[in-house]
């Protein structure tokens, strides 16, 4: 197989899975793509050796890069809190007979659910972000991390469970003020 249609294969196999892998890991798609085109990068530098390694071996090596330059990323981004100002500064949209408040409770909603993630442990927060962004199922996720689906499975439910009691506590302080 010549050198590009390897590549190929290779970038077909694996993009997705990497993409959604990174943004769990930096919790921002434009910085996980960034990753994932640094990751494919790689690849093709490698490629020669990647070629004489078996499968599993082949995504181990792909994913152990991905782990690492999210890892790097991470000590130089302020991914999160970027994120939370951009949406802060966002302007909500007033749908018709909606009170004047909608958008501010949305922004705020927006920003709960937001700081919610970030305290996530990470295994909960790169298995709810392959999952949500990456539209893959719990064997896919488990496949790609190396754990059982069941456990994949487990901290989904942890995470949801722990999103849902951020925007309970968020409302039951809304019905106070």
């Amino acid at each position: 197989m010549d050198r590009e249609a390897e590549f190929r294969r290779l970038f077909d196999a694996h993009r997705a899975a990497v993409h959604a892998y990174c943004t769990g890991r930096t919790g921002d798609r434009q910085t996980a793509a960034d990753l994932t085109q640094d990751v494919f990068l790689r690849v093709w530098q490698h490629l020669d050796k990647l070629r004489d390694m078996p499968g599993d071996g082949q995504r181990a090596w792909i994913f152990t890069v991905a782990r690492n330059l999210s890892i790097d990323a991470g000590r130089h981004a302020r991914t999160l809190t970027e994120t939370e100002d951009a949406v802060a500064r966002e302007p909500a949209s007033q749908r018709p007979g909606a009170p004047a408040s909608a958008p501010v409770i949305a922004a705020e909603r927006v920003a709960v659910v937001g700081k919610a993630i970030g305290r996530l442990p990470e295994d909960q927060r790169v298995a709810l972000t392959m999952a949500a962004a990456g539209a893959m199922t719990s064997a896919e996720i488990a496949a790609v991390l190396g754990v059982p689906a069941g456990t994949v499975r487990y901290r989904l439910s942890l995470a949801r469970h722990a999103l849902a009691a951020a925007l309970d506590d968020y409302d039951r302080q809304g019905e106070e003020r």
